[in-house]
């Protein structure tokens, strides 16, 4: 009757997409009004066009009472197109697309991830394997109630359609959707069609009603309508359906009563209207909208206390009423209209008829979080049996890559209240799920509340230990350990020996990280060596690092890392890890920390570790930065930063490789203010390990700047704190040098030189070569003239073919002056040209252009440099080519990062043309000069 009325321009556009999608151009299409403007008869009209043109249409309707279902969208859309033939689903389920069979009910008995973007990604690559078979029409109507995974999916997919036959059209409520980010998110997607239905004119709702009354409606009676109504199509429709009904004439007389009605009067028409149905038919509907559309018509029939028969008569009576859509499985025609029977359910009332849903769905033996998402909606009763299937439907949400949804169903099951026996754990589950999904300050409260309710023994040694753990995953060690010894003494005399081994293992990591807690690591480090079945990796990443404090040499402390990091037991989330890869670091083995760091940085990803991802980019960061990476270690700067919030043990060390990273570029102002809202702002002391980064970046800042008395305290207050730690020997904050260096500046040149040549001999003990380096250098700030290029030359040979490419440049920069000094200055020349090239595949323009006007000052001059080859590689490209190197086809490079094959494409076709290859067995004999982390 009115759906298509003034909507020319939006079919158009519908059109236009459908033609496109029909030629393989997948796209978006959001329809966003208020309610009652004709979205979902435009989605109904796009589906229509869309089975005319050949497509496969999948549809999906968002509900409120399945907000809390996580993945209920996508299962909407999906589960009816899914093949019962197992070759069938076999080809569909392929690739990457595997770990997403769970969702349905599936698979080989794997549980689905925990993590939310191997799901999201396999569900765009199940997507993509459906469409091989023809083009594709996604349709979700009122997207503004879909579950958050479900959007979170939408916002992923969106963005990977501009290569595959998928056409996306989503409506949404443009009041309903308030500030939900997820939302906003596919709004603000590119290219995107976006429609906005209009209210009808005033001519388009006199020939609405003139299509119903005839001809001979007055213009009064008309200009009534519209003026009750707004315009709103849906409005119209139902006042023209009442006015019929009553036999209302459509003359100027009875347009008086119409307006009288005012602006509520299609609610109240609606509303009298299901009044005045049967009492079947109103027990249906009311059951209906409890329940929501498209319920099993035995539960409606359940719900509403009749008979199947009754049940199924009602509904067909209420389709013919037009109040129904349809009558098996029953749904309203609208939301709207839904709205209006919800609300004749008196407000004190609505927690018995959804408790009584929860319990007619559980009979029926419906999925848990359904029965769940009732349970929300009822008042608390301190009832165990609601505790059960609230905190089942928060572990199924969890494991289906859902904190957020998990946490909804554990926070109701605390205001339930639990009995007592269970408080503590479900204050514990909800402040970890909370924690997983950085809801910082809510999982800090929940997680202090449940070890306060907590009993003594194994629950309360739990609560401990996952409130140390989170308190430590934002950088507070200090805190962090005692609990951790509190529940070592909890679990005296409790039969877990797994949990106690856990703990301890954790409790020598963190005491490793808080700069006063050596003693305590050596003790613990003791303790856990003689309790049965304890983990070899652990010992041995902590023997590794305690064989660098004590200065022995760099080979056996690489030999205990290598063992540590062997297989896969030191997981991300864990201490241990940390401290092997940080010996690698220090060492200089940043390949191979590099690629353990990577790995971890897959197994965060792929069980949706969030909290670590601070602590692992600050990492790769790091080893960027040493390697002389400029641009990969910004991008692991911006990642990291981005990723998780403030605080994170991560953040204070990503802060000090922005700092380094700015103070190469000479932005020393845009330094300072990193360091101004960094962890040691304000006076604040070092007293954590990633805090001593974040010291050597404000020393070398402080030493930019020329304030070399700030620097010299700076300095040797690391000194006495990493001596204190225990690292009196050689450690990756050079503290002697900064020192020797501070001294240079202040003219107090013994002390300097003392400094350095005191690094110089502890260098050599390490033996590994850029640490001897970077001391010979320093060393060389001191010597006479002649020893001067000596030293230099050799810190120069040694730093060559280590990954220390930086350093490198620094030293040839000061081989460089030297040569100039001695009148060589052919030599200079070529010296200063090589340290150019080098600092431009570093990224590094800024230092280029120094070198650069530098040699124009001395009568020479460097030609353009123009960066080539390998080093010429974003870091995008770089990974893509060395995936496509490592034989993985476009797909599965595409899968494996996470993006569309075109994207993949793109890096590839700029990679030939920067490396000047045409083949990929070209790329691979390119690709081997490249470091193995790089």
């Amino acid at each position: 009757m009115t759906g298509l009325v003034e909507r020319d321009t939006e079919l158009h556009a519908l059109r236009e997409l459908v033609l496109r999608v029909e030629a393989g151009h997948g796209g978006l299409a959001m329809v966003e009004a208020g309610a009652g403007l004709g979205k979902t008869v435009l989605l109904r009209h796009l589906r229509g066009l869309a089975a005319d043109h050949g497509c496969v249409v999948l549809s999906a309707r968002g509900a409120e009472l399945e907000r809390d279902f996580a993945f209920g969208v996508v299962r909407q859309l999906l589960e009816p197109v899914l093949p019962r033939d197992d070759l069938q689903r076999q080809q569909l389920f392929r690739g990457a697309a595997r770990v997403t069979e769970a969702l349905f009910g599936s698979g080989d008995g794997q549980a689905a991830p925990g993590s939310p973007f191997p799901l999201l990604n396999g569900l765009y690559w199940l997507l993509v394997n459906l469409a091989e078979r023809g083009p594709l029409v996604v349709l979700v109507d009122d997207a503004q109630w879909a579950d958050q995974p479900s959007l979170r999916f939408l916002g992923f997919l969106a963005r990977r359609l501009d290569s595959i036959g998928i056409l996306v059209t989503v409506t949404i409520r443009s009041v309903d959707h308030g500030d939900d980010e997820l939302v906003d998110d596919l709004l603000a997607t590119d290219n995107r069609t976006l429609l906005r239905p209009r209210n009808l004119s005033a001519q388009g709702v006199a020939d609405l009603v003139r299509s119903q009354f005839g001809p001979g409606a007055h213009e009064e009676f008309c200009a009534a309508c519209h003026a009750v109504t707004g315009g709103n199509p849906l409005f119209v429709r139902e006042l023209l359906r009442v006015l019929v009904s009553d036999g209302v004439r459509p003359d100027a007389e009875h347009a008086a009563t119409v307006t009288a009605a005012g602006p509520g009067a299609v609610h109240w028409y609606v509303a009298a209207r299901l009044r005045r149905q049967s009492a079947a038919m109103r027990s249906v509907a009311r059951a209906v909208a409890v329940l929501g559309n498209d319920s099993d018509l035995p539960v409606v029939a359940a719900q509403a206390q009749l008979t199947w028969a009754e049940a199924a008569a009602a509904a067909r009576r209420l389709t013919g009423q037009g109040i129904f859509e349809r009558a098996d499985p029953p749904a309203f025609v609208h939301a709207v209209v839904r709205d209006v029977a919800l609300s004749l359910i008196p407000v004190e009332d609505r927690a018995a008829e959804h408790e009584r849903a929860a319990t007619v769905l559980l009979g029926a033996d419906k999925p848990v979080a359904q029965v769940a998402s009732h349970l929300l909606r009822t008042a608390p009763a301190g009832m165990p049996d609601r505790i059960a299937t609230l905190a089942a439907a928060a572990g199924q949400a969890f494991q289906h890559g859902s904190p957020e949804t998990a946490a909804v169903f554990l926070a109701r099951a605390r205001t339930e209240p639990p009995p007592p026996a269970l408080r503590a754990e479900i204050s514990r589950r909800l402040g970890n799920c909370q924690a997983h999904h950085l809801a910082i300050d809510d999982a800090e409260a929940r997680l202090r509340e449940a070890l306060a309710l907590a009993d003594a023994g194994r629950q309360r040694a739990l609560c401990a230990y996952s409130l140390a753990r989170f308190l430590n995953g934002c950088g507070d060690p200090q805190e962090a350990i005692p609990l951790l010894c509190q529940a070592l003494d909890d679990l005296e005399g409790v039969d877990d020996p797994a949990l106690l081994l856990e703990v301890e293992a954790e409790l020598v990591g963190m005491a490793r990280a808080d700069l006063a807690g050596h003693t305590l690591v050596l003790r613990h480090l003791d303790s856990f060596d003689r309790r049965p079945g304890r983990s070899r990796a652990v010992l041995d990443s902590q023997r590794a690092l305690e064989a660098v404090f004590t200065g022995r040499p760099a080979d056996e402390a690489i030999r205990l890392a290598r063992s540590a990091l062997a297989g896969d037991a030191l997981t991300p989330e864990r201490c241990g890890l940390w401290s092997a890869v940080h010996t690698m670091i220090v060492a200089d083995q940043l390949d191979e920390a590099e690629r353990r760091t990577q790995r971890a940085l897959d197994t965060a990803v792929d069980r949706g570790l969030l909290f670590p991802m601070g602590i692992i980019r600050c990492h790769l960061a790091r080893i960027a930065l040493l390697r002389g990476d400029l641009a990969q270690a910004a991008e692991h700067v911006e990642l990291g930063t981005a990723a998780v919030p403030r605080p994170n043990i991560g953040l204070p060390a990503l802060d000090s490789t922005a700092i380094h990273l700015l103070v190469e570029r000479g932005r020393l102002a845009e330094a300072d203010a990193v360091l101004t809202d960094s962890a040691l702002a304000g006076g604040r002391p070092a007293r954590s390990s990633v805090h001593l980064w974040l010291l050597e970046a404000r020393i070398r800042l402080r030493l930019a700047q020329g304030d070399h008395a700030a620097a010299l305290a700076d300095s040797v207050a690391c000194g006495r704190l990493l001596e204190n730690w225990g690292a009196g020997g050689i450690w990756d904050v050079p503290w002697r040098l900064l020192a020797a260096h501070a001294h240079r500046l202040a003219g107090n040149h013994q002390e300097g030189s003392a400094l350095a040549h005191e690094q110089l001999r502890l260098a050599r003990d390490f033996a590994v070569p850029r640490h001897i380096a970077v001391a010979l250098r320093a060393t060389a700030e001191f010597a006479a003239p002649a020893d001067q290029r000596r030293q230099l030359a050799e810190a120069a040979d040694l730093l060559r073919g280590g990954p220390g490419r930086l350093e490198l440049v620094h030293v040839l920069v000061d081989l460089g002056a030297a040569q100039q000094r001695d009148g060589d200055r052919e030599q200079a020349r070529t010296t200063v040209r090589r340290a150019a090239e080098l600092a431009a595949e570093c990224h590094a323009g800024e230092l280029v252009e120094r070198l650069r006007a530098g040699q124009a000052a001395a009568g020479g001059r460097l030609p353009r440099l123009r960066l080539t080859g390998l080093h010429a590689l974003t870091p995008s490209e770089r990974r893509v080519a060395k995936l496509a190197a490592d034989a993985l086809t476009n797909r599965e490079i595409a899968e494996r990062l996470f993006v569309s094959e075109k994207t993949v494409e793109a890096h590839l076709s700029s990679t030939f043309r920067k490396l000047g290859v045409r083949s990929r067995t070209q790329l691979v004999t390119r690709m081997t000069a490249i470091p193995a982390g790089g």
